[in-house]
């Protein structure tokens, strides 16, 4: 944070030159770094990893500019909150009221037989077509 080009004018003196954000900083970036990995590996570990990570990389684009670094970062962060993101939206679109798609009845079952697969394409295709010598 020092160095001309990686500081924010007005705040990064403020943060360096306190004894207790620098050892805070510091010691805070060693543990990240050490347990991210542990982090990753246990499933219900990932969301706390990565929300400590965008915090990590949020603070790096805020406090030394790099901000195109801390938001590619983030975008791969992520990706280990893609499952939980996909949870937590479900659960809230369960219990946010508002206009809903029609359901089908729940005494009908829906005819498979016409709907169309994931793709939009009908038939899967068992050959390899051949190209013919010009």
């Amino acid at each position: 944070m020092r160095v001309a080009e990686f500081e924010l004018p007005g705040w990064s003196n403020l943060v360096y030159e306190n004894d207790l954000l620098v050892v805070l900083g510091t010691y805070g970036t060693v543990a990240f770094l050490v347990y991210f990995p542990l982090g990753v590996l246990v499933p219900a570990l990932r969301p706390w990893a990565a929300a400590a990570s965008i915090c990590f990389h949020v603070s790096i684009a805020f406090f030394m500019g790099l901000t195109g670094f801390a938001l590619t970062m983030i975008a791969c962060d992520l990706v280990f909150l893609s499952g939980a993101l996909d949870r937590a939206l479900l659960w809230v679109r369960a219990r946010v009221p508002g206009p809903r798609t029609p359901q089908p009845d729940d005494t009908e079952s829906p005819d498979l037989s016409t709907a169309e697969p994931p793709g939009g394409e009908r038939e899967t295709r068992t050959t390899v077509p051949t190209v013919e010598p010009v």
